[in-house]
C-alpha cells in the first residue's frame, strides 16, 4: 500500500478520541506519597485500550493475530490523588505497515493529568512475529476516503 495515501486520513483523525473510559480512583492505587502509584497510570491507559479492542471487535483471546503491545510511556503532568474520577481518552496518532501509535490522554475533570504514547504491534502468535496490519484492520482504524 502507499504510504503516502495513509498519511491524509490518519492527520484528520490524530485529534479524534476514538475511545474514553471514566474509572473511579480506588485507595490501593496510591502509593506511600499518598497519589497514585505511577504503574496505576499504565493500567487506566490499558483498560482503555482493551475497552476499545472489544469496541472495534478485535479478539485478543483465542485469536492468532493479535494486537501486542510493544512500547508505552508516560508523562506524568500533575499527580492523581484518591477520591477522583479518571478520564483515559485513546487518540489514533499513526498508522504503519505493522504499528499502530495511539496516545492516550488522562483527565481529572477537565484537567490534563497525564499523556501517554503507546505502540501496537499486530502479530500472529502461531508465527510468533509482527505481521502487516490486516486491510480489515486498517479500515476499521482510518475513516473512509
Amino acid at each position: 500500500m502507499d504510504r503516502s495515501k495513509q498519511l491524509a486520513p490518519v492527520a484528520a483523525i490524530r485529534d479524534v478520541v476514538m475511545h474514553e473510559v471514566v474509572m473511579p480512583v480506588r485507595w490501593g492505587d496510591m502509593d506511600a506519597y499518598q497519589h497514585v502509584n505511577n504503574t496505576v497510570y499504565f493500567r487506566y491507559m490499558e483498560q482503555c485500550r482493551l475497552e476499545w479492542f472489544a469496541k472495534l471487535g478485535f479478539k485478543t483471546v483465542d485469536e492468532d493475530v493479535v494486537p501486542i503491545l510493544v512500547e508505552a510511556n508516560c508523562r506524568f503532568i500533575k499527580a492523581i490523588t484518591h477520591p477522583a474520577m479518571v478520564r483515559v481518552t485513546i487518540r489514533v496518532t499513526d498508522v504503519g505497515p505493522k504499528i499502530v501509535d495511539t496516545t492516550h490522554d488522562l483527565f481529572v475533570g477537565d484537567e490534563l493529568y497525564a499523556t501517554g504514547v503507546c505502540k501496537l504491534l499486530w502479530m500472529s502468535r502461531s508465527a510468533n512475529k509482527g505481521i502487516a496490519l490486516p486491510d480489515e484492520v486498517r479500515a476499521r482504524l482510518l475513516p473512509a476516503a
